[in-house]
């Protein structure tokens, strides 16, 4: 809920802030079943949001996990048809950017960010392409 108010009273849609609070979610889910291997973890969770000159949000998850190795994380094959391992791939399609990276006291970090003019470019390209 936390992560839904935040985002809307930013500026964002409900629909992104559903969207953007699901790849929170899919990392926090990523960081327990493989940071910790379904372990108890901390994580530690910052949201920061601007208004101006666009609405945007910024999530970082730190975790005290073992760190891996950064060039493993990746979304995969999505040809694929098996159940599980799409969060990578979710996370990458709701934020505009994320990053993760170790964090130097140990653990790792994942940084990610979004953009509320990026949805209205996305529904313009989106509407010129279904009135062509």
């Amino acid at each position: 809920m936390l992560l839904i108010t935040s985002a809307t009273q930013c500026g964002f849609s409900e629909r992104t802030a559903g969207q953007i609070a699901m790849a929170v979610d899919e990392a926090l889910c990523n960081i327990h079943r493989h940071g910790y291997k379904g372990a108890f973890g901390r994580a530690f969770l910052t949201v920061t949001t601007t208004i101006d000159p666009v609405p945007r949000i910024e999530i970082r998850i730190e975790d005290e996990a073992e760190q891996i190795d950064i060039e493993q994380i990746k979304s995969r094959d999505l040809d694929t048809i098996r159940p599980g391992g799409l969060g990578v791939h979710l996370i990458q399609t709701v934020m505009d950017e994320v990053q993760w990276s170790k964090r130097d006291e140990g653990g790792m970090r994942v940084t990610m960010n979004k953009t509320a003019e990026s949805n209205v470019n996305q529904k313009i390209a989106k509407e010129n392409t279904t009135n062509e």
